[in-house]
C-alpha cells in the first residue's frame, strides 16, 4: 500500500514538474531550461541528501552516474517535444516507455505478482496506451509533425523508464545520494551542451517563477521514486509513476486550455482502476 500511495506522489509530482519544464520550453530552448531546472534540483538536493544520510556503496553511485546521463537525454526529448508540440500528444507518450521498461525488467527479474495486482498493472497499462492516444485532430496535422511529436515522447519515455530501473536498483543503505549523484553528473553535462549549442543561458525572473518549481518538483520525484522503489515491486511502482502525464494533461487542460478526448478520459479511469486493484 505504501508503495502504490508513493508511486502516485511520484506520477504527480513528475507531471507537474514536466508542465512547468514545457511551460518554460515554449519561451526559452529547451537544453537551457534543462540546465536551469537541474541545477535548482542540484541546490534542493545538496541540502536534503547530507540531513538524510547513508551510506552507498560504489555501485550506488554508478547507477548514479547513468542515471544523470540517461535521465539527462530523457528530459532534453521531452522538453524539446513539449515546447515544440503539443503536451496532450507528447506528454502521455513518454509514458509508454516509461511503464514498460521497468515492468519488464521487473517481472523478468523475478518480481512476482498475484493474479489481482497482475491485473492492475494490465489495466494501467492500458490505460496508458489510451491516454497517450494522440487528439483525433493530431491527423490534420503535418506529417512531420506527428512524427516528431512521436519520436521525441517515446524516446524520452523510454529514457526514463531506464532510469526508473537504475534508479530502483540502488543499495537500501545508499540514502539519497544516488539521486544527488545523478544531478552532479547531469549539470555540468547540460552546460556543456549549452555551450556547444552557443545558447545563452540567461534567463529572466519570469522564466525562473516557473523553472525552479520545474526543478525542485522533478528532484523531489526522484527522490521520490526510490523511495517507493524500496517500498514495492519494480513492475508495480514502474507502471503507476509512469501515470504522470495524467497530471501533466490535467495541468494543461486547465491552464493552456487543452482538450481532454473521450481516450482519454477513458484512459484515465482505466488506470485508476488499475491502481486500485494494485493497492489490494
Amino acid at each position: 500500500m505504501l508503495a502504490v500511495g508513493l508511486g502516485l506522489l511520484v506520477a504527480a509530482v513528475y507531471g507537474a514538474a514536466d508542465f512547468l519544464g514545457g511551460l518554460a520550453s515554449r519561451r526559452r530552448a529547451a537544453a537551457v531550461v534543462v540546465l536551469w531546472s537541474q541545477g535548482v534540483g542540484l541546490v534542493a538536493l545538496s541540502l536534503l541528501v547530507p540531513l538524510v544520510g547513508g551510506s552507498p556503496a560504489a555501485r550506488d553511485l554508478g547507477l548514479g552516474v547513468g542515471a544523470g546521463l540517461v535521465g539527462l537525454c530523457g528530459v532534453l526529448l521531452l522538453y524539446r517535444g513539449l515546447g515544440a508540440g503539443r503536451m496532450a500528444v507528447v506528454a502521455p507518450l513518454t509514458a509508454v516507455g516509461a511503464a514498460l521498461v521497468p515492468f519488464v525488467v521487473g517481472v523478468t527479474g523475478g518480481d512476482g505478482l498475484p493474479a489481482v495486482r497482475l491485473a492492475g498493472v494490465v489495466a494501467a497499462l492500458v490505460g496508458v496506451a489510451l491516454v497517450s492516444r494522440p487528439p483525433a485532430d493530431a491527423e490534420a496535422a503535418a506529417p512531420s509533425t506527428v512524427a516528431t511529436e512521436v519520436g521525441l515522447g517515446l524516446g524520452a519515455g523510454l529514457a526514463f523508464g531506464l532510469v526508473f530501473v537504475l534508479l530502483a536498483a540502488v543499495g537500501d543503505d545508499a540514502g539519497l545520494w544516488p539521486v544527488l549523484v545523478q544531478r552532479t553528473v547531469s549539470v555540468p553535462a547540460a552546460l556543456l551542451l549549452t555551450t556547444a549549442l552557443h545558447l545563452s543561458a540567461r534567463v529572466s525572473r519570469a522564466d525562473l517563477r516557473v523553472i525552479v518549481p520545474a526543478g525542485l518538483c522533478d528532484a523531489t520525484a526522484n527522490a521520490l521514486f526510490v523511495l517507493a522503489a524500496r517500498a514495492g515491486a519494480l513492475s508495480v511502482v514502474g507502471v503507476i509513476s509512469s501515470l504522470y502525464p495524467a497530471s501533466t494533461i490535467l495541468l494543461a487542460a486547465v491552464v493552456l486550455k487543452e482538450r481532454i478526448t473521450r481516450s482519454q478520459a477513458a484512459g484515465l479511469a482505466l488506470a485508476a482502476a488499475g491502481v486500485v486493484l494494485l493497492a489490494l
